[in-house]
Parts: structure tokens; C-alpha cells; sequence
């Protein structure tokens, strides 16, 4: 699933058709476009504005037409663009206004500041998380990655020498180069695990040499991901007072921060990780009050920040707990296209539902273990099994399917119900499995997976609550 830092929400108005020429007085949208789709579709827009992440949703119209029209907090950004696996790029700037037609991998560019779009496009395509993500299907294969890299980077390379401002193309290369680098040390580190102690010295005094060329202080490293692996090579933790808790740990990461670091922006970037990851481990309220009074004169002036912390803290009250009635209906598709519901689905019975994906390996791993336990279920009326994909790519959930052959129903979220289903809900990760009783309440709000040893005893207790 795509995990978001930061969401801000704008209402967003979908022109009827694409082009529509404008009188003198009407102001033109920033990025306007088509996607080559049949139906709605949700296109999340990212981008970085002084180390504060924005993540905008727009959903296009049934014919693909779509407008991005934000109050964007500078003069321009560039911006990366995600639907299901496909990933494009743009740059906008105020005063402009750009359209982009796409057609898979295809984009063409119209309007103004066409040369920058089309190296941030190539950029975003070079570098798609989804070249660099294995899967159940599609496993790491070192020689098969690095050829990624390698044409990604040589692509974003080409456009690159077409950018127009000396300004612009340089701050280009740098960041061409410091992604280039992220992904070369995530290759190496993934090929680490699968070779002797000998070469995986040798791969890892080349990963070496790379952090150790970090600039932490450059934006590039931060737009780059090169942050993440500076911080965790940097030994910052030597600074610490020996004799530090978790729940310590983080506000004194902070201050070393601080100390360290003169780019503001990155440190931002920094400090909304850490903090994420603070929340993360649920920590109690008391220890979340004390976090808030010691970081509060390092994000000071990071509202985005402090906004996302305040929503963890208010989500807490809203946390689904066992007993608790499912909080919303989820519109689902079965593998021969019919829709159905979640509600419908239930039938009266305990159900025992896992949420997945085909890109997710937990949850794939987990599917021979649901068949044992299903097969030992068999023929018993009271409980139901279901097992609900967050797919997007409906190509490879039927191929899964074909290739599994699982001996109970499987269903996929329609796009809108997944985001809607999964937020009411709760689920930031997947697998993800719940019990659901015979009143439509839950029995386990976070269900044992299928592998746990006890995962029969635990089902039996849940038929017995009547």
C-alpha cells in the first residue's frame, strides 16, 4: 500500500473537457490533463516545499481529464505523480500553466516550462519505487536492477541536457545523481543478503564509499532519500546519554539534530520521521505528552509537522477496539467482475477475513498457512473465510488467483472503497486479518495471522461466543 507522510486535501474542480480554450480574465489551472482511462481515477500529486511534504488527491473524470490547482507554498515545485504502480512527474510554477496527455508509459507535454517537465517526468519514471520493489512474482534479481538503474538514469540523463536554465539543470544533476546513488546502495544492500561473508564485505565498503560522499546538509539529499541513509551510517546515537528509554531517545535525537545540521528543510525531513516512527510504538499518553513539551522548540516553526502529530494524538480516541462495529460497508469485486458487498458477505457468521496485496510478500507468505487452516474448517457451517485484496492492479490479482487456485472467496476493493474501508478502519499495513462475530461486531479488531501456532484455538473460541 502507499503510505502517505502528509495529507492535505483541496477541493479540486474537473474541467469537462481537457484544452477549453480560457477568456483574457480566466486564470489558467497550473497542471491540467488526461490519463488514458475509462472511469474515475484517483492520481495522488507529491511534493516537496521546503522539507513539508503535501500529498493531494485528485480524482479525474470518467473520460481521464484531470486538473491540479493548488495555493502552492512557493513559486514553483516540482512534482511527482502516482496511480496504482505507474508513476509520472511534472513541474509547475505560478503564473504557468502546463497540460500532460498520458498513455501508459507515454506522456507528452504542451504549454509552459515543457522542458522541465519532460526531465521531471523522466525522473519520476527513472526512479519508480515499483522498478526497485520485489515481489512474490517478480523477485530481486541483482543483474535485472542494476539494468534498471542503468536505463532509468542514462533516460533522465538525456532530458536533463535539455533543460533550458543553467540554474535549474544544475540543481537537475545534482538531484539525477544523488537518486542515482540511493538506489545503487539499496541494490547493493539487497544483494548483501544473498551472497558470502567475503563479497558481502566487499559489497558493503562500496555502499560505504557511497554514504560517505553524503552532503547532509544538500537538498538533494533529502529529495534523494539520501537522508535516511546518512542518519542511520552517521552515528549520531554516540552522542546519547548512555542511560536513555525509547520513548527518551527520540527527543534527544532531536537535539543532536540541531546541533548537527544546518539545512532546515532536512532537518524537518528528519524530524517528521522520527517522530512517525515514535507513534508508530504506540507509545502510552503520558509518554506522548512529555514527547510534545520537549520537541516543541524544534518544530516550532514546522506546522505541517506538528499538524501530523496532532492528528495521531486525535486518532487515538478513535482507535477500533474489539467489540466494536465495523465502521463503514466496503463495496468488493469478485474475480468474475460482479460487486457485491463486505456487509453482504458476512451472512450472519464469524468470518475470518485477511487483508493483502500480490506486492505485498507477508501476506503472500501467509496463503499456504490460510489454506491449512481453511481445509481444517471444512464443512463447518458457522465460519466464513474471506480474503479481500487492496490490489489495484486487477491484472495481477487474477493472475495470483490463476496461479493459487484458493479454495475460498477472494474479493478486490473498488478504488474508492479501499481508501475509504482501510482508513476507517485503521489499517496502515498489510496482512492484515480481523474476526468479525455473528452480530457483525468485532471479535479481533487485529486478528493472529493464519501462521500463528494458535490460530485453530483462536478461531474455535470465536465459533463458541454465542
Amino acid at each position: 500500500m502507499f503510505t502517505k507522510t502528509t495529507k492535505a486535501f483541496f477541493a479540486v474542480a474537473v474541467a469537462g473537457l481537457m484544452m477549453t480554450a480560457c477568456g483574457d480574465k480566466d486564470p489558467k489551472a497550473l497542471l491540467e490533463g488526461r490519463i488514458n482511462v475509462s472511469e474515475p481515477t484517483e492520481l495522488t500529486f507529491l511534493y516537496d516545499i521546503n522539507g513539508d511534504v503535501y500529498a493531494e488527491d485528485v480524482t479525474t473524470d470518467s473520460t481521464g481529464v484531470f486538473v491540479f490547482n493548488p495555493e502552492l507554498q512557493a513559486n514553483e515545485a516540482d512534482i511527482a505523480i502516482y496511480t496504482g504502480h505507474n508513476v509520472y512527474g511534472a513541474f509547475v510554477e505560478k503564473g504557468k500553466s502546463v497540460s500532460m496527455e498520458i498513455n501508459g508509459d507515454n506522456v507528452t507535454f504542451t504549454g509552459d516550462n515543457v522542458d522541465r517537465n519532460e526531465f521531471v517526468n523522466a525522473y519520476e519514471q527513472a526512479y519508480s519505487i515499483w522498478k526497485f520493489k520485489p515481489t512474490p512474482d517478480q523477485p530481486f534479481v541483482y543483474e535485472t536492477y542494476v539494468a534498471n538503474l542503468e536505463d532509468g538514469y542514462k533516460n533522465a540523463t538525456s532530458k536533463l541536457a535539455a533543460v533550458k536554465d543553467d540554474a535549474a539543470r544544475e540543481i537537475y544533476s545534482r538531484r539525477n545523481e544523488a537518486r542515482n546513488n540511493y538506489y545503487v546502495i539499496q541494490n547493493l544492500s539487497m544483494h548483501r543478503r544473498y551472497v558470502d561473508k567475503a563479497e558481502a564485505a566487499v559489497l558493503t565498503a562500496q555502499m560505504d564509499s557511497i554514504i560517505a560522499t553524503i552532503d547532509p546538509n544538500a537538498d538533494e539529499t533529502r529529495l534523494s532519500g539520501l537522508i535516511n541513509f546518512w542518519y542511520n551510517n552517521a552515528k549520531l546515537s554516540d552522542y546519547l546519554p548512555k542511560e536513555i528509554n525509547y520513548y527518551g531517545y527520540t527527543p534527544a535525537m532531536y537535539a543532536i539534530i540541531d546541533s548537527v545540521l544546518d539545512n532546515e528543510a532536512n532537518k524537518k525531513s528528519l524530524y517528521s520521521t522520527l517522530g512517525n516512527m515514535f507513534f508508530m510504538y504506540q507509545p502510552s499518553d503520558s509518554a506522548i505528552t512529555a514527547f510534545m513539551e520537549q520537541v516543541e522548540p524544534y518544530i516550532a516553526n514546522a506546522p505541517m509537522i506538528k499538524k501530523t502529530f496532532q492528528n495521531y494524538i486525535d486518532e487515538r480516541a478513535k482507535i477500533i477496539k474489539d467489540g466494536d462495529a465495523i465502521p463503514c460497508d466496503a463495496v468488493l469485486i469478485t474475480p468474475d467482475g460482479t460487486k457485491t458487498t463486505l456487509f453482504e458477505q458476512l451472512q450472519g457468521k464469524v468470518v475470518y477475513i485477511d487483508f493483502w496485496a500480490t506486492w505485498c510478500g507477508p501476506c503472500c507468505r501467509e496463503i499456504p498457512f490460510m489454506e491449512k487452516v481453511v481445509e481444517q474448517f471444512k464443512g463447518n457451517d458457522e465460519i466464513r473465510f474471506l480474503s479481500i485484496s487492496c490490489d489495484e492492479d486487477l491484472d495481477a490479482w487474477h493472475e495470483k488467483l490463476k496461479k493459487d487456485n484458493p479454495d475460498w472467496p477472494q474479493f478486490v476493493f473498488t478504488q474508492k472503497s479501499n481508501k475509504e474501508f482501510c482508513e476507517a478502519m485503521q489499517i496502515n499495513g498489510i496482512p492484515r486479518f480481523i474476526i468479525v462475530g455473528r452480530d457483525g461486531k468485532l471479535i479481533s479488531a487485529n486478528a493472529a495471522r493464519p501462521s500463528n501456532k494458535d490460530i485453530v484455538s483462536i478461531l474455535n473460541t470465536a465459533i463458541e461466543n454465542k
